[in-house]
């Protein structure tokens, strides 16, 4: 069992054989003694999701072939899914993949339809997702491994695939600091207009929420591109961090938007299990697309829904260990789906104030807050923060980009491991890069601070901690 749940990804989720630990830190097997605030990358798995995941895989043998378990299995996750996120009627239009970078080249490959020639995809910037997304929306091998296990070359085309343009537009300032709104939309507005005009028809992608917490392009530009372009314009919704509520999902469906979702970021499943929900407006027109039998190097026949077409050029290739990590996080959105929504609007908000107040305490950490996310529906937990990115300082200048590394790695291996989200580049100081940590709020925090006797307190009482003990690494850095 513990072989499948780090199969059918790439080589992020293999384990080391000397450590135990996948890329992000994580082991296959539940750590409750861990302070979990890495959500933002990865999630070690709770020892309730284990046993929902032990009793799913005892259920394999009992199928006449792989093939029959995965399509079975696949499709429950489909129902599963839509049914806790509210949209029971979304079942038959969710596409799964082994991870959000998987998803993006399913996307830019729907985006492209039966057109020849090159697709342009404008992208807030790649560092502000995820590492091969840049790859993926290009149609570009984007990992050293496929989910189905064949060796691969990042940034290697793929055979009869014609490669794609980008346009990146910068979140951040040169110095870290994140742009206004409005200089971004207006970035993305021209970037819109050159693809269009060039090629008549483009991939927008919307990242909600970015690596550090970041919204961009606002709802209202995606919203008025699309409106402008109409089917020219495909607007993909990069929600693989899922830190989306039910309200904001069926809005940005109701907008025609696909939405990328993974189970592995905020809602704390184990890494690697992706959903692509298609929207009603398109649905009818994305069902009937072919699809290049290259795209099965990530996605297999029943990773598609009955009624779309394309699927017949796929091979049926089951993926047992991408069921497993569904289950493992369907078990978790359940229990977050189950609290008082008021009661996790509340929480939210007291978490995100007493972890600023912890972080602007410290003189060995700068916090780089987030714009204040504007929803459609305001007031509800996805308007608060629930990523805090920060830099580390020494003698009050960032740690370079390779300190920061190994403080981040030896919180991990401490007598208690702090897991926080991974360093990610956010600009330069003094002409050097630098990195910014991230204390992440997740789902299962959110269920044990409403849930458990010792309450809200306690939780953010432990983020606090993690924040003091990173600030002491730094002064012994």
């Amino acid at each position: 069992m513990l072989d499948l749940l780090t199969e059918g990804g790439d080589e992020r989720i293999t384990l080391d054989a000397i450590c135990g630990l996948n890329r992000y830190g994580c082991g296959a097997l539940p750590d409750d003694e861990a302070w979990a605030f890495g959500s933002s990358t990865a999630s070690v798995i709770s020892e309730d999701a284990y046993q929902a995941v032990l009793e799913r895989a005892g259920t394999f043998a009992a199928f006449p072939s792989p093939e029959a378990a995965y399509a079975q299995g696949a499709q429950r996750v489909r129902v599963d899914l839509a049914a806790l996120c509210g949209l029971p009627d979304a079942a038959d239009d969710i596409i799964l993949g082994a991870s959000g970078t998987d998803l993006h080249l399913v996307v830019a490959e729907l985006a492209r339809g039966d057109l020849p020639g090159p697709l342009t995809c404008i992208l807030p910037d790649p560092g502000e997702t995820g590492r091969g997304v840049g790859a993926a929306v290009r149609s570009l091998h984007f990992a050293e491994q496929s989910p189905h296990g064949e060796p691969a070359c990042a940034g290697e085309p793929y055979p009869g695939i014609a490669p794609g343009r980008l346009l990146a537009t910068p979140l951040r300032t040169p110095d870290g600091l994140a742009r206004p709104a409005d200089q971004v939309d207006r970035d993305v507005e021209r970037a819109c207009d050159q693809a269009v005009a060039a090629e008549g028809r483009a991939l927008l992608v919307t990242v909600d929420v970015s690596k550090t917490g970041l919204v961009a392009p606002s709802f209202d530009c995606a919203r008025r591109l699309k409106r402008r372009f109409g089917p020219a314009l495909t607007v993909f919704v990069d929600a693989c961090q899922f830190r989306i509520s039910r309200q904001t999902l069926a809005g940005y469906l109701a907008e025609d938007f696909l939405v990328a979702v993974t189970g592995s970021k905020f809602v704390g499943g184990p890494a690697f299990s992706g959903a692509l929900f298609v929207p009603p407006a398109s649905a009818g027109r994305l069902r009937t697309r072919s699809l290049p039998p290259a795209l099965g190097d990530v996605s297999g026949r029943q990773d598609w829904p009955a009624a779309y077409r394309g699927r017949e050029s796929l091979r049926d290739r089951p993926n047992l260990g991408l069921l497993l990590r569904w289950e493992a996080a369907l078990h978790e959105l359940a229990a977050f789906q189950a609290l008082p929504p008021e009661s996790v609007d509340r929480f939210v908000a007291d978490f995100a104030a007493g972890v600023t107040e912890a972080i602007e305490a410290l003189p060995e950490l700068e916090n780089l807050p987030p714009p204040p996310l504007a929803r459609a529906t305001p007031g509800r937990w996805d308007a608060g923060q629930t990523i805090f990115p920060f830099l580390v300082l020494k003698a009050g200048r960032p740690l370079s980009v390779n300190a920061l590394q190994n403080l981040y790695r030896g919180l991990q291996s401490g007598r208690r491991a702090v897991h926080l989200g991974q360093p990610v580049p956010v600009g330069f100081r003094d002409e050097q890069p630098i990195s910014a940590l991230r204390l992440s709020l997740g789902a299962r925090l959110i269920v044990e601070a409403l849930t458990a006797p010792a309450g809200p307190q306690a939780v953010i009482a432990r983020a606090r901690e993690a924040l003091a003990a990173t600030a002491a690494r730094a002064r012994q850095a």
